[in-house]
């Protein structure tokens, strides 16, 4: 089963359990209309789950915020997560999301911003097994131009920075690969959310 089919058919089976949501998200962002160019100026939350966690995604943020401590989470398909994270969408409070998460948390993720009207920019379905990867992007242009530069062994550092710096120019390059991490496998979504 490809990538694309599986995500929807995880979406049909997981969209129940997004309306059921209540949410008790607390976090002190603020409360400020949205300019393109405040953009950068956001808050930002970083979802990622499983081996992403232990990717080179995060240098990849790192290297494009250098002054920046984005917030990390870590997802689940537990209830608490999934009412934490509607009440965040749902609270009126802009923030940049960016995650790289396996496919079933991401449908979850996915659909919970949907319901919430956040808008969605980027999606990036990915597979990746050992020597080789593969990517499906859907956004607007840089997503395109982006399509190119993944194919690489370090496309998880190269994809956190370009997610992360997204509304601003890039810092630099995405930095090399640590030498000790092995790379990622499996099937991954990335995702931008902003609300």
């Amino acid at each position: 089963m490809n990538v694309s089919r599986r995500f929807i058919l995880k979406g049909i089976a997981l969209g129940g359990l997004a309306g059921m949501t209540l949410g008790r998200w607390s976090l002190s962002l603020a409360n400020n209309a949205v300019s393109a160019q405040a953009q950068s100026t956001l808050p930002l939350l970083v979802l990622v789950s499983g081996e992403a966690e232990q990717s080179a995604f995060l240098l990849g943020i790192a290297a494009a915020l250098p002054d920046k401590r984005p917030w990390m989470q870590r997802t689940d398909l537990g209830m608490g997560f999934v009412q934490d994270f509607t009440r965040l969408l749902r609270s009126g409070r802009p923030i940049r999301i960016i995650g790289l998460v396996d496919d079933a948390s991401a449908t979850l993720i996915v659909e919970l911003a949907r319901a919430s009207d956040a808008r969605l920019p980027w999606l990036g379905y990915h597979s990746a097994s050992p020597g080789q990867s593969r990517h499906r992007l859907l956004g607007d242009q840089a997503s395109s131009e982006l399509a190119a530069r993944l194919d690489s062994r370090q496309w998880t550092a190269i994809l956190g920075l370009a997610l992360a710096s997204r509304g601003s120019a890039p810092t630099g390059l995405a930095p090399p690969a640590d030498a000790a991490q092995s790379p990622l496998t499996g099937h991954f979504v990335s995702f931008a959310i902003e609300t």
